[in-house]
């Protein structure tokens, strides 16, 4: 008789798991063992049983394949082993046992019961676990099943499969040995997200010592590493270097250095990108964090000790509490990112200060299908108030709320908004407000700050245009323009892309947006390579307050006239008379490093072979560059 927990045990290890473990042909030829009699029970005991596989004597327990012991002595999992796991889970047991199966077997989310998130942190390691609560957020579907949760990464070609029982140590997945326990600790954040649990808080690392010990052949191999993303990482993006990378990145070696291990990630995430051909690949932005991560490993050896822990980072609390705040809600709006995660932001600013702050309602891929942006936008209640259609154009007083170190607010359970006045509208009077646009990239460096500690994220703020001039739609883009005026004369491009979301902004601008419009326009500015896009979220003009992306019609099409509807707009919009803009002109001084930039881009990309017939055309009679170098380019800061 098998033993019950054995069976269960075992019952895991499905094709699918097995599969990850090996690969699909091997777990059909066993099946072929299996159907031909060529296996036998020879002995079984409490929680272990041993197998003759064809003519092989197998002996394994509840963790399954992978600690079984096979007389062939194979280095990897033969066929005798995974063989021996689908005779045991064929035999047919007495109806006792197939209960207690039953029953062991009964919910999905019980699998995590056992995977503690604190015993989880220290599995990982320090390096690790930062990893990991990076990469959930790539993360694109979870999908429970009775034995195992399967979760899908868009960086993995495969899924990572966590199996009933098995613990940390029992999770299968492809990924390679550098990456493992980095992708495996997220998959088990995702599934316990996915459950409805709140993930942990990346903690300020208060351990960190004044003089931070830094091992200098660990400092060598990165930056030969980043020689060779230089050599090859914009040509061939060989995957040993992604995984070389990676593996850097999570060592203990890379503990202390929590900067550069983020770097590192990114790189290797970029390299990725490059080698699959993506649309998402950002050669300008690999090339800075190249140049960037070379750098700091060259300050991080010669710099004196005691002043290393400035270089070396530290890992910031995400949240931490905030204090009583006045903010007045200035709109929001609707977004989805390339993985899958979709919610929506609303915007506040301190009228005082003039320092802006958002907060979301968001689900990540895969979780809670059932969540809709637009509806939780109107209907959800937040911070013990109203939903966020009625906070974002109110002014409130929030107390006993998270604050991150990018102004992010959360909404803990003890935060509590109290409503001060409804339906308010910004005041021009306000700091902060932009009237000349030569003041958005003070405006932009303000929020983002500078040097190794500038953020990169999106930046809310108010323009008050002058005159606006009438939207157009760019083929070639694929954007809405939508002109608008400084008070010095100067023109702006606000633009919206040609997607969903987005498209209802589109709609909603084409409707409300007329000759002789006037007010105000909160947009969000977001970097793009050397240059910042102004994207409009929320009107303020003559009547209520519109917020592009959450905009709903006065009445309803049916679905073939909806279709007509878009179509006619997008007609309207390409005929539209409105005067096309093009971009300024560069000056000499921004034209000569563009033309630098783009020189390292080429003959980064064309590789090592062909780079020297790129020489005749060095900009401004630079002089060629050795193969392989890496120079430190400023970082471009935009308009």
């Amino acid at each position: 008789m098998i033993d019950a927990a054995l069976r269960v045990g075992l019952a895991a290890f499905d094709d699918a798991a097995l599969a990850t473990l090996s690969n699909p042909g091997l777990v059909r030829r066993a099946h072929r063992d299996v159907e031909e009699g060529k296996l036998r029970l020879v002995s079984a005991g409490e929680g272990k049983a041993a197998v003759e596989a064809d003519g092989q004597l197998v002996t394994l327990d509840a963790r399954g394949p992978r600690a079984a012991d096979c007389a062939c002595k194979s280095v990897a999992i033969c066929r005798h082993r995974i063989a021996a796991v689908l005779f045991l889970q064929a035999i047919e047991d007495s109806a006792t046992g197939e209960g207690e199966v039953a029953e062991a077997l009964s919910k999905s989310e019980d699998i995590l019961a056992a995977l503690d998130l604190t015993a989880l942190e220290r599995w990982s390691g320090k390096a690790g676990w930062r990893a990991a609560l990076e990469l959930v957020a790539t993360v694109q579907q979870v999908e429970p099943a009775p034995n195992a949760i399967s979760v899908v990464f868009a960086d993995l070609d495969d899924p990572i499969r966590i199996l009933r029982g098995q613990g940390f140590d029992g999770i299968v997945s492809k990924a390679v040995k550098a990456r493992v326990k980095a992708y495996h600790a997220a998959a088990v954040l995702a599934a316990h997200r996915h459950f409805g649990a709140t993930l942990p808080e990346p903690v300020e690392d208060e351990t960190l010592p004044a003089e931070v010990e830094i091992d200098s052949a660990f400092l060598r191999r990165v930056a030969a590493s980043l020689g060779e993303v230089a050599m090859l990482g914009f040509n061939l993006a060989p995957l040993p270097l992604e995984e070389s990378l990676f593996e850097l990145s999570v060592s203990s070696r890379a503990d202390s250095l929590p900067r550069l291990s983020t770097m590192l990630r990114a790189i290797a995430a970029q390299l990725r990108l490059r080698r699959q051909r993506a649309l998402a690949f950002d050669s300008d932005r690999m090339l800075e964090l190249a140049a960037t991560a070379f750098v700091l490993t060259r300050a991080l050896a010669g710099i004196e000790p005691d002043r290393r822990a400035s270089l070396a980072g530290k890992v910031r609390r995400d949240f931490a509490p905030a204090a009583p705040l006045t903010l007045v809600g200035c709109g929001g709006e609707r977004w989805r990112t390339d993985t899958g995660a979709r919610g929506v932001t609303a915007w506040f600013i301190e009228p005082e200060t003039g320092r802006w702050l958002s907060t979301s309602l968001a689900r990540g891929a895969g979780q809670d299908p059932a969540f809709a942006p637009a509806e939780a936008w109107r209907t959800q209640a937040m911070w013990q108030a109203e939903p966020l259609a009625v906070l974002a154009h109110a002014r409130i007083a929030l107390e006993e709320s998270r604050l991150s170190v990018d102004d992010r607010l959360s909404a803990p359970a003890s935060a509590r908004a109290v409503i001060i006045a409804r339906h308010v509208r910004p005041d021009p009077r306000w700091p902060g407000i932009v009237r000349e646009w030569r003041d958005l990239r003070e405006t932009w460096l303000r929020q983002t700050g500078l040097g190794l500690d500038a953020g990169d994220t999106a930046v809310a703020c108010l323009l008050s245009p002058s005159a606006v001039g009438l939207p157009y739609f760019d083929d070639l883009t694929q954007q809405l323009v939508w002109p608008v005026r400084d008070t010095a004369g100067e023109w702006l491009a606000l633009t919206l892309d040609h997607e969903e979301p987005v498209a209802t902004a589109i709609g909603a601008l084409e409707a409300h947006v007329r000759s002789g419009w006037e007010g105000m326009v909160l947009v969000r500015l977001v970097r793009a390579g050397e240059q910042l896009e102004a994207r409009p979220i929320t009107l303020f003009g003559a009547d209520d307050p519109v917020d592009l992306s959450l905009w709903r019609r006065p009445y309803t099409h049916g679905r073939q006239q909806a279709g007509h509807a878009m179509r006619g707009w997008l007609e309207r919009l390409r005929k539209s008379g409105a005067r096309r803009f093009i971009r300024r002109q560069r000056g000499g001084t921004e034209a000569a490093l563009a033309a630098a930039w783009r020189q390292l881009l080429d003959r980064a990309e064309i590789g090592p072979a062909l780079a020297q017939s790129l020489d005749t055309r060095s900009p401004g009679g630079l002089p060629p560059m050795p193969t392989g170098s890496i120079i430190m380019a400023c970082r471009r800061w935009p308009l």
